[in-house]
Order: C-alpha cells, then structure tokens, then sequence
C-alpha cells in the first residue's frame, strides 16, 4: 500500500515524538496531534488511514474524538492507546468502532505489529468493497462493463462461445473498445477457466523475437538463445491463447500458426521435434482483413481457420447508454488507486461525457476520467475537470441560441456583431472560473497572453 497516511493522537510529547520518528523511518507518512481537537482538524486535509489515539486527552478524551472520527471516515482504522484499560472501556471503544487497543507501557514491536495488522486490513477492506461495488452497482460481465441491448447481446453470444471447447474465434472492433476484455471473459466462462490464460499482441515484438516468444526455441537456435525456452503454446497448454492484433502477424509466422490449427502440434525454433498441445485459439484485430488478404498481407487460408466464430464488439459511440456507467467505473477505480476520497460527475459533465464522439473508444474515455481524478479541486468533477475540448463544447452549447442564422439587420457592423459574440464567450469563461484568466485561457483554447491581447482589442473597440 503506498502513502501510508499515519496520525497519532497523544498529550506526552516524548511518546509522540518517538513514535513520529520511528514510523517515519519505517516509510510510513504520519502527523501527530496532541489533543483531540487538533486530530480531527487534520482528518479533512491529511485523511489518515490509520489513527494512533490516547484514551486519555485534554478537555476532550478519545472516546469522544473516536466518536467524532468515525461520524466523518467511518473506514479509518483507530487503535486505541491507554494506561487505564479496563473491560468498560474496551467495550464502549470497540462499540464506537475501535479497530483494537493496546496497553501503556508497551513494547514498540507489538504496536508496529497492530499498526500493520491496521493497514493490512484496511487493503483487505477496499479489495472487498470493490468486488462488491462493481457486482452490485453495475451490470457488470466477467471485467466487462454494460448495461446497453447492444451488450447484453455481446455477454449472450461469450456465453455461447465459451460453452464449446476448441473453436477458434475472432474478436473484431475498433482500437480500444476492449476486445481483450471479451477474449478474458470467453476463457473464464469455458471449461478452460481453471487453465492458463495467455496474451501476447503480435504487433508488438520483432518478427524473429514474435516467434520465438510463441512457439519457444531450442539452445543455439540463435545467437541469444543461451537455453531452451518455452512458448506461449506450450504454457497455455490445456487453457487458451489470445493473439491480439492478428492482422499484424508477420507471413512467416502466420504459415506456422496455420499449421498448428491444422494438426494442433508445433516446432520449437532450432529443434525438429514435433510438440502436440491442447490449446485454445482466440484473436483480435482492428484491421480489415479482407483488404489485407487482397493486398497480400494476410493469407486467405489462415483467415478461414481462424474466421470460425466472429464476435463484433461495438464502438462506446453505438452504446451510449453505458457511457455514464464505464465513467463512474473508471473514477471509482482512480480514486481509489490514488488514495482520492470518492468523486462523482456533474449533471453537466456527464451530458458532456454521453454526447461525445469518442473516436478513441473506451481506452479514450478512461484516460480522460483518470486525467480528471489527477487534476481534481473538488470532489464534484464538472466540465471544467474534463479539459479544455469539453468545456469548449459547453461554451458553444451555451451560447448556440446566438449563432448566425438569422441575417444582420439593416445597417448593423458585422465587425461590431461578432466582437460582441467573443466578448459573451470570454465573459462566460471568465465568470466560470472567478476572472482566473488562465483557467479561461485553458477552456477558451487559447494562451493566457491571447486572452489579454483580445480583451485589449475588445476594449478599444468599444471606446470607438
């Protein structure tokens, strides 16, 4: 777990002191507060993991500020140090929520060991509460997220697919939609689930590296071939093989991946021996095969081989509807890999995030939620936390009833009509971000030193 966030509560300096030295030099990131007041000053701005806290406090005992800790992060672990420990005391801490208590004095191993044990199960608590969050709040398939007609269709057809054993399947869409995802879901909805999974993208590695990388190679079959070395055939021995980006798989590998759909065996490089594996055959590709095959990059024969079963998996611009549930997916994930407290879209963001074009897919998307969840100011991400392209957008909508439709009335300045159409879009940008002229700079799409040239020029045409 990283930025182990660790606050300890305590009056006795020397204690405080000691323990800030320790666990600092043992990686962890603490702060310290010596009355309770100041702890839960700190629980907004530093929001620790795990809390070190004194029973016994100035004005405010820990009881008390352990109750105030848990009103705002309920999942904070707090460990509760006291010198006065009695059954009555252990109760009413552990009601409150105490994740446990230990003993003044103490030895320093025992509480480095509770402190662990405190961040080991707060991992353990969010793993869980995300296997939760994703089966219950999404309609989620396998690591595939939807809830669209269009695919429900898509989980029927991998449902199909994996039943049978051996048939070879192409997974066809545009970059980015996900296809891998498909692939993973078809292998551990089949018999083969309890079996490897191997992936490899072929366009992704040297031709001569490719090869060997599949199929293995034998001592000196090369110069670096120091030893034997499997292939990606030989471990997905009895489970399946997922060749990404297929339409890339140079010609000379393609004779040999040919061969082996035929009689399910192989050759290693450099050895002579035939290896007969069970294995399953699973490609992608974002490519027109069929142009390919006419233009001589790809061979025919090959094409039906693996051309069995084809499963199309749709561009995110044909299932809109899921747009709104895959980014919600993806900003719980960042904030939780982060350390981020929980984040939601905006009515206006979201609108923004639905009616784009998303040429890059889901892949797109997904790193426009985690560039949001980086640069966030608030836990409410608007479409000023999207970027620049989004909140020029907006601004056009926004401002769409004034466009150019209609004609100038008789005797209006077309040059006077379109200042006064920049001049609303700059006051637009300005009053959204509190005349910060470079957040408007940022949203208008252009430098901070064009917005104040424009204003200048907007002014003096004023004064005419």
């Amino acid at each position: 777990m990283q930025d182990k966030r660790l606050l300890i509560v305590d009056d006795e300096d020397v204690l405080r002191t000691s323990l800030e030295t320790n666990f600092k030099i043992n990686g962890f990131n603490v702060r310290t507060a010596q009355s309770g007041e100041a702890a839960i000053e700190l629980l907004e701005q530093f929001s620790p993991m795990v809390i070190l806290l004194d029973l016994r406090l100035p004005s405010m005992d820990g009881i008390s500020v352990l109750k105030e800790i848990k009103k705002t992060n309920f999942d904070v672990n707090v460990v509760i140090m006291t010198a006065y420990a009695d059954t009555q005391t252990t109760v009413e801490a552990v009601k409150c929520g105490a994740y446990n208590f230990i003993n003044k004095p103490f030895e320093l191993e025992e509480l480095e060991a509770l402190v662990h044990n405190a961040f080991e199960n707060i991992e353990l608590k969010r793993e869980v509460d995300c296997l939760r969050y994703r089966q219950k709040k999404f309609e989620k398939y396998d690591d595939i997220v939807g809830k669209s007609r269009v695919m429900q269709d898509i989980y029927s057809q991998i449902d199909r697919i994996a039943e049978t054993k051996d048939t070879t399947v192409l997974i066809r869409g545009e970059s980015g939609t996900g296809k891998e995802l498909v692939a993973g879901a078809i292998h551990h909805k089949s018999r083969r689930h309890r079996h490897p999974f191997m992936e490899i993208n072929c366009s992704s590695l040297p031709e001569t590296l490719l090869e060997s990388e599949l199929f293995g190679h034998e001592k000196g079959a090369f110069t670096d071939a120091k030893g034997t070395k499997k292939g990606l055939f030989e471990l997905a021995d009895t489970g399946t093989l997922f060749l990404d980006e297929i339409g890339d798989l140079p010609l000379s590998i393609q004779v040999k991946l040919l061969g082996f759909l035929e009689k399910k065996q192989f050759k290693r490089l450099g050895c002579g021996r035939d290896i007969k594996v069970d294995v399953r055959i699973v490609t992608a590709t974002n490519r027109n095969l069929e142009q390919a095959i006419s233009q001589g990059l790809f061979r025919e024969d090959l094409y039906y081989r693996l051309n069995v079963v084809t499963l199309f998996v749709p561009p995110l611009r044909e299932r809109q509807s899921d747009i709104p549930l895959l980014a919600g997916y993806f900003l719980e994930q960042f904030c939780r890999e982060m350390g981020k407290k929980k984040m939601t879209f905006s009515r206006d963001a979201l609108a923004l995030l639905t009616g784009h074009s998303w040429r890059g897919n889901v892949r797109e998307l997904k790193n426009v939620v985690e560039r949001a969840v980086i640069f966030a100011r608030d836990l409410t991400l608007g479409p000023e936390s999207l970027g620049a392209e989004f909140s020029q957008i907006q601004l056009r909508n926004t401002f769409s009833p004034m466009g150019f439709s209609a004609p100038l009335d008789h005797g209006e300045d077309i040059e006077m009509v379109l200042a006064q159409k920049e001049m609303d879009l700059i006051t637009a940008a300005l009053e959204k971000t509190d005349n910060n002229k470079t957040k408007a700079s940022e949203i208008l799409g252009i430098s901070r030193f064009a917005l104040n040239r424009r204003l200048q020029k907007l002014d003096r045409m004023r004064r005419q």
